[in-house]
């Protein structure tokens, strides 16, 4: 359990004493930035518990639709603003596609995609594509919270007995 307040407990890295604290279960919690602190507000027992997971990265790997293709030097500003997010791996610009690698424990694609509103670039707007983003968003919520959930017996197991 970290509980040190030079250490941020969402990523590991030192933390900022400006980024305020949280108190979860009696406990605070310090953070290197503003990202790290929203990811744990957002699944404090992911980061809190003891059955946080072992692993580190859970890397995924998107593309995003633009709603039209950046000029070349809008693309490299792009690339360089995403990779400052904290847990952003590669980002790759090709037209309008948007190839984004990235690991789960500390960012989601809807923190991707606000960034991308904050510097101005709009997404593709079609339903499709909102349908899209809606869906990564379910089933990144659900995997985090699936990664805290505590173990329990296995429904696929025969009750005992039965099998005589």
């Amino acid at each position: 359990m970290n509980s040190n307040p030079d250490i941020c407990h969402v990523c590991g890295m030192t933390a900022d004493p400006v980024v305020e604290n949280v108190e979860y279960h009696k406990m605070y919690f310090w953070f290197c930035s503003g990202q790290c602190r929203e990811r744990f507000v957002e699944n404090p027992a992911l980061y809190a518990s003891k059955y946080a997971p072992e692993q580190k990265e859970i890397l995924k790997k998107r593309t995003l639709h633009l709603a039209e293709p950046p000029d070349e030097e809008v693309a490299e500003l792009l690339t360089s603003y995403l990779m400052d997010l904290m847990g952003v791996k590669e980002v790759v610009v090709e037209r309008e596609q948007l190839h984004i690698t990235y690991n789960l424990l500390q960012v989601t694609e809807a923190q991707i995609e606000e960034a991308l509103t904050e510097a101005g670039l709009q997404l593709d707007d079609s339903w499709r594509e909102r349908l899209r983003r809606a869906w990564v968003h379910d089933t990144e919520e659900i995997e985090l919270k699936n990664l805290v959930a505590k173990p329990g017996s296995c429904c696929n197991k025969p009750p005992p007995g039965s099998l005589k």
